[in-house]
């Protein structure tokens, strides 16, 4: 049984780069104001005097193309969130039978696990496991249930932190202030510098954003979001990120690919089921309901 904790710890640095990456991603709407310290940082060519500096028109431009969350109101939300327990077991036990009826799970599925999600930060997981004083659980069971617990956290956490800024269109930053911005007839591109961290973002022609590449201190991470139209704009609803850790040869990324699907409550848009892949670790379905918008 002690196979079932799937080493969830030892196998699960790429959340932890995700957050990583979350943290860079938020950073960059604000880029101008870090990087004033900055010979680092390339200057953007200087305006004429009396005369707006057309990369920003082109930002505003190309930000009202994407749905934002802020824009639309939305500060948070509380879910209730269920974990498809079965998938998860067969995906990191590959070649394993797991029945559905695995002991292991039914007790999975007395979890009561509930999404605090604020989109600014500060987002937390309540995990309820039911206790019964006549039957405590086994060493092997407490020990699932924790590690179960601690990997919930990172998935649910880490997703909120990167998917955040491409909710909320933040990755598009607000001003060219600190950026190189270069436009030719079928790319544009933004890039930034700042210590040991290097930024760039890739979009199509017409202004859809197709890569987010950081590299932060000989870590690459390679980000490519997808989107589907709304009348509200542009909607993120799946990531690939890739990673090499510092250090490593060519060919040792690792990868994960995100799924997000969307519900209305209260006329705000949040996700209502979330799918996160992780190479060499399992799949991750969740499912939310039970949900409210803009919590006090």
């Amino acid at each position: 049984m002690d196979r079932l904790l799937f080493t969830f710890q030892a196998r699960f640095p790429i959340v932890r780069l995700l957050i990583l990456l979350a943290a860079i991603c938020t950073a960059t709407s604000a880029t101008g104001a870090q990087s004033q310290t900055g010979s680092q940082a390339p200057a953007p060519p200087a305006a004429q005097p009396g005369k707006p500096n057309p990369d920003n028109e082109w930002l505003a431009k190309t930000a009202k193309l994407y749905y934002s969350s802020a824009k639309a109101g939305l500060t948070g939300f509380d879910c209730a969130i269920h974990t498809d327990w079965h998938t998860l077991f067969l995906s990191a036990d590959k070649g394993e039978a797991v029945p559905e009826d695995d002991l292991r799970i039914a007790l999975l599925k007395s979890v009561k696990i509930t999404l605090h999600a604020r989109m600014r930060g500060g987002s937390t997981i309540e995990w309820v496991a039911d206790a019964n004083p006549d039957k405590p659980l086994d060493r092997n069971s407490s020990d699932m249930l924790d590690a179960m617990h601690r990997t919930v956290e990172q998935t649910l956490e880490g997703f909120l932190q990167f998917w955040g800024p491409f909710m909320e269109a933040s990755v598009i930053p607000d001003s060219v202030e600190g950026l190189e911005i270069t436009h030719t007839p079928t790319v544009h591109t933004i890039h930034a510098k700042q210590g040991g961290t290097e930024m760039t973002e890739v979009f199509s022609s017409d202004l859809v954003l197709e890569q987010f590449n950081v590299d932060l201190s000989g870590t690459s991470i390679k980000f490519t979001p997808a989107y589907e139209p709304t009348p509200r704009g542009l909607l993120v609803n799946a990531f690939e990120a890739r990673i090499l850790p510092a250090g490593a040869p060519p060919g040792q990324e690792q990868a994960m690919k995100v799924r997000i699907e969307y519900q209305s409550v209260n006329g705000l848009t949040i996700p209502v089921r979330l799918n996160m892949n992780a190479a060499g670790t399992g799949e991750f379905r969740y499912a939310f309901d039970g949900c409210t918008t803009n919590p006090k």
